[in-house]
């Protein structure tokens, strides 16, 4: 069962009902899309779910199909993802606080009004992921708090007594103020979700750390995950032409590259590439880092004649260049790199696009995607595990709509290492997914 913010109105036959934990109303900025949702009441209003709910007495509602005792501690069979795990038994009702800059009260500049859009985004995509976690059988309490990206006010919010309650946080996004909240959760052993901002680095190990969105190291990782599982022998080139991209992704890549010991060669972007002298008699992949569809298409054009020998691989965002032909496209067995999957339309997105269009008669953006992926994952992971979802999670990698999370362990905190790769087909988009 969900309790969240909105006017209480029945899901899933009148079974549940959404409930207003903060005062906060997103509607005031005016900064909103057409897609918004009704106006949220400002008092703060406590509502149980329906008395005939199956899930008014969770503790006795959970029947585990095998329960075993080990060393003094109760065990049970869990079914998470299609994979059977002992777990120890726990709790099955949940609290997660919710610390976004929604900007209620008031928005002075453009900034506060491109970060409130944004957050209300990622909470309707929250709100669309309500209907999959009301079939889970733990209820969730969500509570919305409003950081109005103010320092001072983050730390008012942490003082409150109901914030020593929770299971878990998700936010904030500025990197000051999580660093802040980081060092709450870690004395109080409160799993914390960063749920925007990647933190690479804490100043002391907290395990109860967690970047949900990948770094361009863990970027990187992946990315040599599928070379050598696709392309072994191959020689690896990286086109660079030292703009953005290049500078944080093409980075990190060669970063990888030295620290994994795997051969390469970092090639200057120039319109008068001599490929030969690079690619010598063998197959390669390219990795090419420029965003610019000029650099791109000479580069293309360049490299027609040798299509049965190379893969050129780039950012997905070569799939929003208009004009593009796309037979040559396909001559260089052209791939994408994204962490973002929904971008391109696929089966494991259609579900959430479904439900998103049927509420808000709008595309989800890439924040809906991420409320809607995050949140499932967190009540989905204290669903099956409790606060022990670490123990079972780490190193292993879980499917959602638009990312995949692969938690991995590091010496400060725990970082999601994810990337999908897609190749151009006869004219389709397809995932890889041997990697």
């Amino acid at each position: 069962m969900i309790l969240a913010p909105n006017h209480p109105q029945p899901l899933s036959g009148n079974r549940f009902f959404w409930v207003l934990l903060v005062p906060i109303c997103l509607i005031s900025c005016g900064a909103f899309r057409k897609t918004q949702p009704k106006e949220w009441p400002k008092n703060e209003i406590v509502a149980a779910s329906h008395k005939d709910s199956v899930f008014n007495n969770s503790e006795s509602d959970f029947k585990p199909s095998e329960t075993i005792t080990i060393q003094n501690v109760l065990y049970t069979s869990v079914d998470f993802k299609g994979n059977y795990y002992k777990v120890p038994v726990h709790k099955k009702n949940f609290t997660i606080a919710i610390l976004l800059p929604f900007h209620s009260d008031a928005m002075n500049s453009t900034s506060d009004k491109r970060r409130a859009n944004l957050m209300l985004q990622y909470y309707q995509g929250m709100r669309t992921a309500i209907a999959d976690i009301e079939k889970l059988n733990s209820k969730f309490t969500l509570r919305f708090f409003d950081t109005d990206n103010d320092t001072n006010k983050l730390k008012a919010l942490l003082k409150k007594p109901e914030m020593e309650e929770v299971d878990l946080i998700i936010g904030p996004t500025d990197e000051e103020q999580l660093k802040i909240a980081a060092y709450f959760a870690k004395k109080r052993e409160i799993p914390l979700f960063s749920p925007i901002t990647i933190i690479e680095k804490l100043w002391a190990n907290n395990p109860f750390f967690f970047n949900l969105n990948p770094s361009n190291q863990m970027q990187a990782q992946d990315f040599l995950r599928y070379f050598k599982a696709n392309h072994p022998g191959e020689k690896l080139l990286i086109v660079r032409d030292g703009k953005r991209y290049d500078l944080a992704f093409g980075k990190a890549l060669l970063q990888e590259c030295i620290a994994q010991k795997i051969n390469y060669q970092a090639v200057l972007f120039s319109k008068y590439i001599k490929w030969d002298t690079y690619l010598g008699s063998g197959k390669a992949v390219i990795v090419h880092t420029s965003l610019d569809k000029t650099d791109l298409t000479y580069s293309v054009n360049s490299l027609l004649g040798k299509g049965d020998r190379i893969t050129l691989v780039g950012p997905e965002k070569w799939l929003e260049f208009s004009n593009v032909d796309y037979n040559q496209w396909s001559k260089v067995n052209m791939s994408f790199m994204t962490t973002n999957k929904a971008s391109i339309p696929i089966e494991s997105s259609t579900s959430m696009l479904s439900q998103y269009r049927s509420m808000y008669k709008d595309d989800p953006s890439s924040y809906a995607y991420m409320g809607y992926d995050q949140l499932l994952f967190a009540c989905e992971a204290l669903n099956a595990f409790g606060k022990y979802f670490p123990l079972f999670l780490t190193d292993k990698s879980v499917t959602y709509t638009n990312t995949d999370f692969h938690l991995v362990k590091t010496a400060t905190c725990f970082q999601n290492r994810f990337l999908q790769v897609f190749k151009f087909e006869e004219f389709a988009v397809l995932p890889v997914t041997n990697y």
